[in-house]
């Protein structure tokens, strides 16, 4: 049966629908969240909530490489009974050590971030393993096209967090906040695993390999550091106020690629399955379309209300970063198609992952020679964006354009 690129690039678009209003959904949640919990506490306690939130935000990010793999390897092998929990069963040993340690270190973290005790540090052990448990399950729903299973799960995760998020704070402060956060996890992982084992077959019995994950986690950190180093660096580089101004527009600019990120989940498994089909550059060009695609759209919204969008979530202090805010908001549109094309590149097993790394490389690099001003700091930014784009692009326009597709490296 030949394969119909037209249908698959309407069905990718379609696929990205109900996780796309999920997310849009959780991020309502989070700030209704912070909201509710911030009244509840007092301003001091509000700090060391926020301080461990941040923790389990950063705790979360390596965690993507398991949803990547786990999503890849679901697409090529099927995600059958025997596949989830041997799948499951082999992350939970893979994790364990990480949340022991983390565990361990509680009473250091505890000390660092000024805590009445250990209860609330002490989570962050039992929330990494769930994290990477609930990763894993979603990106095998995600590779076999159960969008809206995963969809499903954020939606239980942010009504848990919501209702638990209120009863739990008011009797036990930041140790019931965190543990509403570390509960609705728990519950979003309950509801894929249901969805996972309720499928009687075996499917191809295979598990996922720590080799594949190191691959995954290769695209997602270069990502990650790509886009996120400059803010790292201009804390570094700048003083108070203008570091202040800085980290302001950054975190509005890179707002834009939140809800691309999950797009970008529900496309992924689709590069995988049509990269060594016909049709498969239309399917990137639908990829491109519906990951980059509502980043444009939300960095050109942000650019032309920036003092709007400024004064809305940090007030009047922050009005002279507009042209901050514009630049890069434009710097976080554009990466959202480096994004696509690195997952693309993911897809096809290829060391063309390693070009987002060389991409934070020369941003460093820039930085570091021109860190005179914010103004400089997002100039350099945007310049090793365009070479990293650029070296990207013709790379895997050529790859996912020639007559017979090449898979390189190590399939899971």
């Amino acid at each position: 049966m030949q394969f119909d690129h037209r249908r698959a690039g309407g069905a990718l678009l379609r696929a990205a629908g109900p996780i796309a209003v999920a997310v849009a959904v959780q991020s309502a949640g989070n700030l209704a969240f912070h909201a509710l919990v911030g009244r509840l506490l007092e301003p001091a306690a509000y700090g060391a909530l926020g301080a461990l939130l941040a923790a389990m935000v950063m705790l979360g990010i390596p965690l993507g490489a398991l949803q990547t793999a786990a999503s890849a390897h679901a697409a090529a092998s099927g995600a059958g009974r025997a596949t989830t929990i041997g799948t499951l069963r082999a992350v939970t040993l893979w994790s364990l050590p990480a949340g022991v340690l983390t565990l361990l270190c509680a009473p250091l973290l505890s000390d660092w971030f000024h805590l009445d005790g250990m209860a609330g540090s002490a989570q962050l052990g039992p929330y990494l393993m769930v994290a990477a448990l609930l990763a894993t399950a979603r990106g095998l729903l995600l590779g076999t096209r159960r969008i809206t299973a995963v969809a499903g799960t954020y939606l239980i995760a942010t009504a848990v967090r919501l209702i638990l998020g209120v009863a739990l704070a008011l009797p036990f402060g930041v140790t019931g906040a965190l543990a509403a956060t570390l509960l609705s996890e728990v519950a979003a992982l309950a509801a894929a695993v249901r969805v996972l084992v309720r499928d009687r077959e075996p499917g191809a019995g295979t598990t996922l390999r720590l080799g594949a994950v190191g691959g995954a986690a290769v695209a997602v950190t270069g990502l990650f550091l790509f886009s996120t180093v400059d803010l790292l660096l201009a804390r570094h580089h700048l003083a108070g106020a203008e570091s202040g101004a800085y980290v302001a527009a950054a975190t509005v600019a890179k707002t834009v690629l939140a809800l691309p990120a999950a797009i970008m989940a529900a496309v992924f498994p689709r590069l995988v399955a049509a990269y060594d089909r016909p049709g498969r550059a239309r399917t990137l060009l639908t990829a491109c379309a519906a990951v980059a695609g509502p980043a444009l759209v939300g960095a050109a919204v942000v650019a032309v209300v920036p003092a709007l969008v400024l004064t809305v979530l940090y007030g009047d202090g922050y009005s002279g970063a507009t042209t901050l805010v514009q630049v890069l908001s434009g710097v976080a549109g554009v990466t959202s198609l480096v994004t696509v094309l690195t997952n693309a590149a993911l897809a096809r097993h290829s060391w063309m992952t390693l070009v987002p790394w060389a991409g934070a490389v020369l941003e460093i690099v820039l930085i570091q020679l021109w860190h005179g001003s914010a103004a400089q700091i997002a100039a350099c930014s945007a310049a090793a964006l365009l070479p990293t784009l650029l070296v990207i692009a013709v790379a895997e326009g050529r790859a996912w354009t020639r007559r017979t597709p090449v898979l390189q490296g190590v399939r899971a």
